[in-house]
């Protein structure tokens, strides 16, 4: 049954720009993927192929703990999207922004070719993770990987 018809509030936000928060800080913190190096979310069974959207709501729920899938131990040495960006706005490495380490794309390299074309996306087209059927391929592997790790 709908929240609203059980006499919660409930408030969609959809789309990037159309709300007073941004959507992939509490996808992050809610284990719905990681932040890949072209900045957008990775979720290991979609890859970046997704749009986000949320509900918020008085309604208790669970919380939902963040989950590791190693999208970042994979973006460390893959340079797809790097190579691939026309503005070459992605770093190749991690950047201190607001206190948090983590990749970081130049959107003043970014936004000004964006413009121009009318849009971009080219990063999470080339995106390993966005291909249909690899993500899930992917993050398997990787979990082998820290299981491997982890049994010494």
């Amino acid at each position: 049954m709908a929240a609203r018809a059980q006499g919660w509030e409930a408030d969609p936000v959809t789309g990037p720009m159309t709300g007073a928060f941004t959507l992939i800080p509490p996808a992050l913190a809610c284990g719905f993927g990681e932040l890949g190096k072209h900045g957008s979310l990775i979720n290991p069974e979609l890859g970046s192929n997704f749009r986000l959207a949320a509900v918020l709501t008085d309604a208790s729920f669970a919380l939902t703990p963040p989950r590791a899938h190693w999208v970042d131990d994979f973006c460390i040495d893959c340079r797809i999207c790097e190579d691939a960006c026309p503005a070459e706005a992605i770093l190749p490495e991690k950047q201190t922004v607001r206190g948090d380490h983590k990749w970081y794309v130049d959107f003043d390299r970014c936004l000004p070719f964006f413009n121009e074309t009318h849009g971009c996306a080219i990063c999470i087209a080339v995106c390993p993770w966005s291909r249909p059927g690899v993500g899930e391929t992917l993050a398997a592997k990787l979990l082998r990987r820290q299981q491997r790790l982890a049994a010494g």
